[in-house]
């Protein structure tokens, strides 16, 4: 059973990969602007920020010491020391050429405020599976979409900076560990019918989430672009 569970996971990542999303389909063709980036940027900024403590909230209620250490190992890769991965994605912005300030004072999008708040709910309520679920759904596509992000970075945008690219070359390899990690907790102890449809349900909300993300920024992009 846990191996159809699985299955149906990562097919419905499939049918939702965020590399299908005309944001970064643009993207990947070198039609964003350079604003439409320092946009995105301050906006991904939130989702980054936040996700520490979404790991922090399944950690503080797994009752699995083994599966605890998988999301330990997380939290630390991901908060620890003066180079986080937070400080990695202000390199990114820096890049662009925002400001520390530029990023955290920029105002947050309804679709933004809405992705923080799900994924803070799925990982703060119901099983560690449902939560590690909603972290799946993003962790699984990070080293595709960062592949990409690179490559149009590079070609597209003359951005080639290794702090620039810093966060996203690391992502490439960290969050497959991540991701198979996850995928393995949440299939390592059998579940019932009812706790496996729990499963997928908060795997849909996430993926809605993390997809309606990127509709933000893609409309504000519109709105940008309106005389």
């Amino acid at each position: 059973m846990s191996v159809d569970l699985l299955f149906r996971i990562k097919a419905r990542i499939g049918e939702k990969s965020l590399l299908k999303h005309p944001f970064y389909q643009d993207w990947q063709a070198g039609k964003l602007t350079l604003d439409d980036l320092r946009s995105y940027a301050a906006q991904y900024y939130q989702f980054e920020s936040n996700f520490p403590v979404m790991l922090s909230a399944i950690h503080s209620r797994c009752p699995d010491p083994e599966v605890r250490q998988i999301i330990l190992d997380n939290l630390w890769d991901e908060e620890h020391g003066p180079r986080n991965h937070v400080h990695l994605w202000l390199q990114f912005a820096a890049g662009l050429g925002l400001t520390k300030s530029d990023v955290l004072h920029a105002q947050v999008l309804p679709e933004t405020q809405r992705l923080v708040g799900t994924l803070k709910a799925l990982t703060s309520t119901g099983s560690y599976q449902e939560g590690l679920a909603a972290m799946y759904a993003y962790e699984a596509q990070v080293p595709a979409v960062s592949a990409e992000k690179v490559r149009g970075l590079q070609q597209w945008y003359g951005i080639t900076s290794p702090d620039a690219l810093e966060f996203f070359n690391l992502h490439m390899g960290l969050d497959i560990e991540h991701s198979e990690g996850e995928a393995k907790a949440i299939v390592g102890r059998p579940l019932t019918p009812q706790q496996e449809a729990g499963v997928e349900q908060a795997l849909d909300r996430a993926l809605d989430a993390i997809w309606g993300f990127l509709d933000g920024v893609q409309r504000m992009r519109a709105v940008t672009a309106s005389p």
